[in-house]
């Protein structure tokens, strides 16, 4: 699993980042890849600056302008379902 935090380093991108480390650990996960995505011209490939923070699993955009919840995260981190994908 790959997972691409798309921010410039706003407070509500490291949430973003410090949230998916913490439900990572509780579910185990040790074989993910967390990239921190700050490149302006990268991000703006995927959405707009103005809606950082974007979460991208696996190559689905799965959020965007805000911090999802934890629960949302461990749902989407186990594989039950991502937005977007399908």
């Amino acid at each position: 699993m790959k997972i691409e935090i798309l921010g410039t380093g706003c407070h509500k991108c490291i949430e973003l980042e410090s949230l998916i480390d913490g439900v990572l650990i509780s579910l185990g996960k040790t074989d993910v890849e967390v990239v921190r995505v700050s490149d302006e011209r990268q991000i703006r490939h995927h959405m707009p600056l103005d809606e950082i923070p974007g979460l991208i699993i696996d190559g689905v955009l799965a959020s965007t302008g805000e911090v999802p919840t934890r629960e949302q995260l461990v749902e989407w981190l186990s594989g039950v379902s991502v937005p977007g994908a399908g």
